[in-house]
């Protein structure tokens, strides 16, 4: 048996405050902890992009600048439909539906270009 003492490595869980600057886009953050660094993220106001009654998507501008995947501010677009079968007026109707929102879409669209280029929205 040896005499040298024995080590381990182990994973420790740290908690510690963390300052970070806060872009002005961003809507502040309801809950101020994070599992990890990489999980802090910037989100701003959520549209809901709809036509008419029918809610097709929801958007934000959002950011995670920690990330070791993509750090860039960017458009973070859900959709808000479930799928389902449509008759020939119905697909019609959506289509329409689609123009309407692929406007709101691109407005969005401008307001991120206009956050990229260092602009106030």
């Amino acid at each position: 048996m040896s005499t040298d003492p024995r080590t381990a490595t182990v994973n420790v869980f740290v908690t510690k405050p963390l300052e970070i600057d806060e872009p002005d886009w961003c809507k502040g953050h309801a809950d101020d902890r994070a599992g990890y660094k990489v999980d802090i993220s910037h989100d701003g106001p959520e549209h809901v992009v709809a036509s008419g009654d029918r809610e097709m998507f929801r958007a934000f501008v959002s950011q995670a600048p920690f990330s070791n995947v993509d750090p860039t501010v960017s458009l973070y677009i859900e959709p808000s439909m479930e799928p389902r079968s449509c008759t020939p007026d119905e697909v019609n109707q959506f289509a329409d539906d689609l123009v309407e929102a692929a406007a709101q879409l691109r407005a969005l669209g401008r307001q991120l270009a206009e956050i990229l280029t260092g602009g106030a929205v």
